[in-house]
């Protein structure tokens, strides 16, 4: 199974491997990812083996460590260009390659001459893969991020150290994406910190090194707010989701982890569509403007210039959607 990055597409797979574990329990399923995205599947007891590629590695190099593997066939989750090459170097394995969306929105929507809407769901685009390759309809697999066994030890170490109570009820915040019009205001992510805080739970902010800004600005415009920009690694990351009572994101790689851990989770969309994913249990707040969603990953800024797909999207109305995951509790895992 191929699928190398990023966090949020590693983590749809799950319910992938799920259903191909189903439909043949003795087969070996081995992963290649890249290294430094390992852990996101080193524990799922579906996987067999994992295949780190390393930084800097030629895929010379990597077909040959994955050709020592003597893989039977090959499904590419990925479906980009590193992929494509590496099944070229393995040649006599069959390939099934998954398809992402129609190839009929690709050009449209680049061009901004239309909006995109999904025709499916992300998850079941990779189940259909499963399907060609097994050859019939198997059941779906349920969406499920597995905790590695130091992954809530490490989370609860950085905790401490920034003055928060694992056992506590926590409020986790995740402003940042890889795109500026996949990003919810941050001042607006600290309105609903500071009413979390007087409702009297701990506020935490999470994010990469790269976004310490977001979490800074927060901190800074609601006093309590911890921010742990740049503190947690993978490991940590997965166990400080699992602490948290909910969890409010962006359409990024964090916000998939909460829904595989059943962690309550209002997610925000704006230049795209959030028809990709399912939500059941989980509220999602897309302000559906005319012109939205205008890509497939996000963009560096808005082509109209007004953003309204994000700003349409006020505090009162977050809040409103936050208020009753509070006390949800852990959500069931989600089908495909």
């Amino acid at each position: 199974m191929l699928r190398f990055s990023a966090v949020g597409d590693v983590v749809l797979t799950s319910p992938a491997i799920d259903a191909l574990r189903a439909a043949w329990p003795e087969a070996r399923i081995v992963y290649a990812i890249k290294e430094r995205l390992a852990h996101l599947v080193q524990h799922n007891p579906h996987v067999d083996t994992v295949v780190g590629l390393r930084a800097g590695e030629g895929p010379l190099s990597y077909a040959k460590r994955l050709r020592a593997i003597k893989p039977d066939v090959v499904l590419d989750l990925h479906g980009k260009i590193r992929s494509k090459i590496l099944r070229a170097l393995m040649p006599g394995v069959p390939k099934v390659v998954w398809h992402k969306r129609d190839f009929r929105d690709t050009l449209p929507v680049k061009l901004a001459l239309r909006p995109y809407h999904s025709s499916m769901l992300f998850a079941d685009r990779y189940h259909a893969a499963v399907e060609e390759l097994v050859g019939r309809s198997v059941p779906r697999g349920r969406l499920q991020y597995f905790l590695g066994p130091d992954d809530l030890l490490e989370a609860d170490r950085v905790m401490r150290a920034s003055g928060l109570d694992p056992s506590r009820p926590l409020l986790g915040l995740s402003p940042g994406a890889n795109w500026e019009t996949k990003r919810w205001p941050a001042e607006r992510f600290a309105g609903l910190a500071r009413r979390a805080l007087l409702r009297g739970m701990q506020v935490a902010v999470q994010g990469n090194a790269s976004e310490a800004h977001l979490g800074q600005a927060i901190a800074s415009a609601a006093p309590g707010a911890v921010d742990l920009c740049g503190k947690l690694d993978l490991r940590g990351l997965g166990g400080f989701i699992s602490r948290c009572t909910a969890f409010v994101a962006n359409d990024s790689g964090p916000m998939h982890m909460a829904r595989a851990l059943g962690v309550p989770t209002l997610a925000f969309f704006g230049s795209t569509d959030p028809t990709m994913f399912a939500f059941d249990g989980h509220r999602v707040l897309f302000a559906a403007v005319p012109c939205a969603p205008c890509s497939f990953f996000g963009r560096r800024r808005c082509p109209r210039g007004h953003f309204r797909c994000m700003l349409d999207l006020d505090e009162e109305r977050a809040w409103a959607a936050l208020s009753p995951l509070f006390s949800a509790g852990r959500l069931p895992l989600l089908s495909a």
